[in-house]
């Protein structure tokens, strides 16, 4: 007669059946005891590889953990499906590669399938499991694997699927060969029925089961409840949930920060367009003034010459009339004095009139010698030489002459190459000047380092090409020496001077720029590299320290990535301090300059010294280079002024040297007798002095004389008289003359018209110019209101100019960091307006609005998210409690020791840093819906950032972190208190501590078991509907009598156990299981499973 079975009506397992699972190759079928049932075997068999059989129709593939006793102590078991399903037995090194590869006993497609047979023993049809799954050729990925579930009301032979999987899973041939079967390729319907159809009340209890398979270790109540019973607190889900919400918070803060910083960065273009517009305003104004400024010049004069042509007029008549009276006085002189005349020379027979011709004679030759002995004197003034007073020193004197003029004859042609070289000098700095103003010029209106002549050819090619100048860039201008490596930059300027010079053309501009470059003349060596930015560049080499890569910082952009990699593949050079230095380095470069460029080719360029600037072409911009060139002007400026000094005094020299010449001349053509004044002066008085002695002895002659001398005297009054009054009438008709023909001219350039706006500006300063306008200061005034018209021009240029600048930095900058702002703009002063409209919307519509959806945001999700994470983690040991009442209800229907019974204490242990988070989540939520300033909205988004954002980390103390403050079943401690028939507590275990391993296993089992009795019994009944837990290797470390008192707590509870253990436990175990399957394996490869009976010893 047959024995009872064992609680009839729960569905206990009764048949495992796998094909080709891992090392289990083929079909294998194992019944499985009613009573109990034991799977043992040497370690490395395949015991574990049938649990995980079982595991992977139970579970979920995500959260089926195989071989999970030994990832309790261990990282991980390595395996996977795939790893199962090809056959996995062996790792081993790739020859080529030193890599480790598995070795699969099933390498083609194939198919793997797990049936679990489960039989309540009352009559009712058994309920069989299936999963199967299929791989084909060349797959070796887990997303690559066909599933198929199934339901069966009956005991299935799994061989029977063979047809319909072996080529892949035929779904419709399966639902037609098995109508009645629930079939479904996802997992969580199948899961669903099979727990309905079992009595598995929830998939909380479904995930208890399978981790109750690593239960070996466990060793106290503390990991029990946490890693078993509890699920993973919603906390978790709460703060990924926040941290992904954060992020549109951060990026909502981002674009407040990003509005508000292109508020900062436009700012300064209000005053600076205010400042461009009053300049150009200037400009037109001046130009308007110097485009009039000769007409109402003009019209000025016009008025005034038309006032002074009628005063003139006006005095004709009187001038005429004088000159007619002093004629009519100058005639009836003149007849009185030739009278008297005629009178005086008859007097004395003719003899007078011989003296005074002998007079005039003398006289004429002493003024004649007079004159040539001025311009003899003036001359030896010339020689610094005394005057001759004898006939010898004048002979003397010209011999002296002689000998200086071949004295500046043998030097003139020393001097002549001296000027010349200082003429030849100045010319040159004067170039020079005119070179470094005009490369001043250029630099000034843009912020290159490069040489002009590249610019002027960039602006060309970009011109001829339809693209702004920002869009092609020079390295050198992407490229600068970081500020603490500045030391570095001459050395290093000798390496990439070359690259710094090339134009980086991308790749989608290549064609523009090409044809642009072939059809024009460029007036200078232009070098361009096409740049393929839209393929992935890879990483940039690695570089070492001391590499010239290191000291150099490239400008973000599109090209960085490019020039990194570039720069470090092609100019990996070390900077290096000497050539000793030099020689043991494939590549480097000296602080002197000196280049090795790999192998035996040295380079050392000295055309221009290192510490040159004007040569240097890297960096963002070119303030340096700009006041470098500055120094240099000043410089030149200075030898310019001291040549022009040197030149002056050369042609000072040379030209007393040409007067001394000409001065020589003078002394030499003379005689002494064409300088000596005393003789000449001696023969006139002699004359005299005859001419006195006759007339003192002639008094008629005296009588006439003085009638004549009075006479002729008040002819030469009446004569200058009249002579003044012709000049006078001569001056004046001349005048109107003048002023007529300056009328003439003046109305021919006044017939152009003036606006009376500029026309009154241009009047108001002449009268700033002078006090009066009259003709006469009318021009010289022109003069001085042109100039100040022109300085006022050249101011108003120089302060639009610098606006200007100031401004195409701002625009270059704020482009450079806002590149999307391009459509609407480019960095050029033209384009201020354009600028000024985003900063409009900024500030009127885009930063407000910002600012609200950024308020909205924080508020929100301070209350929302991090309150309710607050009040998850506040109520969270409440929670806890009440999860474990069910368990303490099961724990009481049953004894525990004798007659007590066990009950299992919450007791509150958040750590530190799990107070201080709380805390911290507290102050954030605290006046969530308050209205606050922006200051206050910062701090609180700042405290969110800072929690939100350790939460988000990955680093592992952070992670360890984010475990004690999420994890709120880490926030309380657990204590078993054995209760005594009276309900009073006999007993405090805290965990497991102070027990001995098998005490510890007994309390931590039979708690356990009371979980699952709690999650698989239906309420108010003692014996769960399903009955089998599996046991993977337990009841190692426990002696004898406490692995029969653990078992003896699962069957107490009703519980059909499978255990995976060694086989030294089977006498232990003898009373609780009536089938064993002993796992070997064969070749270190193939599994078998034999099994063997019990006899009534044990054995």
């Amino acid at each position: 007669m047959s024995a009872a079975p064992v609680h009839p009506g729960q569905f206990r397992l009764a048949r495992v059946q796998v094909v080709n699972w891992g090392t289990l190759h083929g079909h294998h079928d194992i019944p499985v005891a009613r009573k109990g049932f034991l799977i043992t075997g040497a370690s490395g068999s395949g015991k574990s590889t049938l649990i995980d059989a079982i595991s992977t129709v139970l579970m979920p593939g995500g959260s089926v953990r195989f071989n999970a006793a030994a990832q309790e102590s261990a990282a991980g078991s390595g395996r996977n499906f795939v790893s199962y399903i090809r056959g996995a037995w062996r790792r081993e090194a790739d020859a080529d590669t030193d890599a480790l590869t598995a070795s699969y006993l099933r390498t083609g497609a194939t198919w793997s399938a797990v049936a679990l047979t489960y039989d309540a023993a009352d009559g009712t049809a058994p309920v069989t499991l299936v999963k199967l799954m299929h791989l084909r050729r060349g797959a070796n990925a887990n997303n690559e694997i066909s599933h198929l579930h199934l339901i069966l009301d009956t005991d299935l032979e799994l061989t029977d699927l063979e047809p319909f999987v072996a080529r892949g899973i035929d779904t419709r041939g399966i639902r037609k060969r098995w109508p009645d079967a629930v079939v479904n390729p996802s997992y969580a319907p199948f899961a669903r029925a099979f727990r309905s159809k079992l009595g598995i009340s929830s998939e909380a209890a479904q995930r208890l089961l399978h981790r109750t398979l690593s239960a070996k270790s466990l060793n106290s109540l503390d990991q029990l409840l946490r890693d078993y019973m509890l699920d993973e607190p919603a906390t978790f889900a709460m703060a990924e949930r926040a941290t992904t919400q954060f992020r549109e918070l951060r990026e909502a803060h981002r674009v407040v920060v990003d509005a508000r910083r292109q508020v900062e960065t436009l700012e300064p273009l209000v005053a600076l367009a205010d400042a461009r517009r009053t300049g150009l305003q200037a400009q037109r104004d001046l130009q308007d003034e110097t485009d009039h400024l000769d007409a109402v010049h003009a019209r000025m004069t016009v008025d005034l010459l038309s006032d002074r042509l009628d005063e003139t007029r006006a005095q004709t008549g009187l001038l005429q009339a004088a000159a007619d009276k002093t004629a009519d006085e100058a005639d009836r002189a003149g007849e009185r004095t030739l009278d008297l005349r005629v009178r005086a020379e008859s007097a004395g027979d003719g003899r007078l009139a011989t003296l005074r011709v002998h007079k005039e004679t003398a006289e004429t030759a002493l003024e004649r010698i007079t004159q040539q002995r001025r311009r003899f004197d003036v001359a030896l003034a010339h020689w610094e030489a005394e005057t001759p007073g004898t006939a010898d020193d004048f002979a003397h004197l010209q011999a002296q002459l002689e000998r200086e003029l071949r004295e500046l004859d043998a030097t003139a042609d020393t001097r002549k190459a001296e000027l010349y070289e200082v003429a030849g000098a100045l010319a040159e700095r004067r170039k020079t000047i005119r070179e470094l103003i005009a490369d001043r010029e250029v630099l000034a209106r843009r912020r290159s380092n490069l040489d002009p002549d590249l610019l002027r050819a960039r602006e060309l090619v970009c011109s001829a090409a339809g693209l702004g100048e920002d869009a092609l860039h020079f390295a050198g201008e992407l490229i600068a020496v970081r500020a603490e490596h500045a030391e570095w930059t001459g050395p290093i300027e000798r390496v990439l001077g070359g690259f710094g010079r090339t134009l980086l053309v991308p790749d989608e501009l290549y064609p523009r720029v090409a044809a642009a470059v072939d059809a024009h003349h460029l007036g200078a060596r232009l070098v361009y590299r096409r740049v393929r930015t839209g393929v992935g560049a890879p990483d940039a080499p690695t570089t070492a320290d001391g590499s010239l890569v290191r000291k150099l910082e490239v400008r973000p952009g599109p090209l960085a990535a490019w020039l990194h990699h570039h720069l470090a593949d092609r100019f990996d050079y070390a900077c290096v301090d000497t050539a000793d230095d030099l020689r043991r380095v494939p590549r480097g470069v000296t602080r002197a300059g000196q280049v090795k460029h790999g192998g035996d080719r040295h380079e050392k360029d000295d055309r221009r010294r290192i510490d040159d600037r004007s040569r240097w072409v890297l960096g963002f911009d070119n303030e340096a280079k700009l006041a470098d060139l500055r120094r240099r002007i000043g410089d030149a400026e200075t030898d310019v002024d001291a040549l022009q000094r040197r030149q002056e005094a050369l042609e000072r020299a040379e030209s007393g040297i040409q007067q001394r010449r000409q001065a020589a001349a003078v002394i030499r053509e003379s005689a002494w007798a064409d300088v000596d004044v005393a003789a000449a002066g001696s023969a006139v008085d002699a004359i005299e002095e005859r001419l006195r002695e006759w007339m003192q002895g002639n008094t008629e002659y005296a009588t006439l004389t003085a009638d004549l001398a009075r006479a002729e005297s008040e002819e030469r009054a009446a004569r200058q008289a009249h002579t003044a009054a012709l000049a006078k009438l001569e001056q004046h008709r001349d005048e109107l003359t003048r002023v007529q023909a300056r009328l003439d001219d003046a109305q021919a350039h006044a017939g152009t018209a003036v606006p009376d706006p500029i026309a009154v500006r241009i009047r108001a300063r002449f009268a700033v110019a002078v006090r009066r306008v009259t003709v006469d200061n009318i021009d010289r005034a022109l003069s001085t209101v042109g100039r100040t018209i022109n300085e006022e021009m050249r101011s108003a240029q120089r302060d639009t100019a610098d606006a200007e600048r100031r401004i195409t930095a701002i625009l270059t900058g704020y482009l450079a960091e806002w590149e999307a702002r391009r459509a609407e703009m480019r960095s050029e002063a033209e384009y201020v307006d354009d600028a000024l409209a985003v900063l409009a919307r900024l500030r009127s519509d885009g930063l407000p609005a910002y600012e609200d959806e950024f308020f909205r945001l924080l508020r929100e999700q301070s209350h929302r998210n991090i309150g309710e994470l607050a009040r998850a983690i506040r109520k969270a040991p409440g929670e806890i409690r009440s999860r474990i009442e069910p368990v303490n209800e099961s724990l009481r229907r049953s004894p525990f020791d004798t007659d007590r019974i066990l009950r299992i204490d919450v007791k509150d242990r958040r750590s530190p840093a799990a107070s201080e988070f709380l805390a911290e989540l507290l102050q954030i939520t605290s006046g969530a819906w308050k209205e606050e300033d922006r200051a206050a909205a910062e701090r609180r988004f700042e405290q969110m950032a800072a929690v939100l954002e350790r939460l988000d980390s990955g680093e592992p103390a952070d992670l360890r972190w984010k475990r004690l403050v999420l994890d709120t079943r880490l926030h309380v401690g657990f204590i078993g208190v054995e209760v005594d028939p009276e309900g009073n507590d006999a007993n405090y275990h805290d965990s497991s501590s102070g027990l001995s391993g098998g005490q510890a296993q007994k309390l931590v089992f039979f708690c356990l078991a009371a979980a699952l009795r709690y999650q698989l019994a239906a309420a108010g009944e003692e014996l769960p509907r399903y009955g089998t837990v599996i046991l993977d290797e337990a009841f190692d470390r426990a002696d004898p009598a406490y692995s029969r008192r653990a078992l003896d707590v699962f069957t107490q509870f009703g519980f059909h156990m499978v255990l995976a253990t060694p086989l030294k436990l089977l006498q232990t175990l003898d009373d609780y299981i009536d089938g064993v399957a002993a796992v070997s394996i064969r070749d270190k490869r193939y599994s078998q499973i034999a099994l063997l009976p019990i006899r009534g010893d044990g054995t």
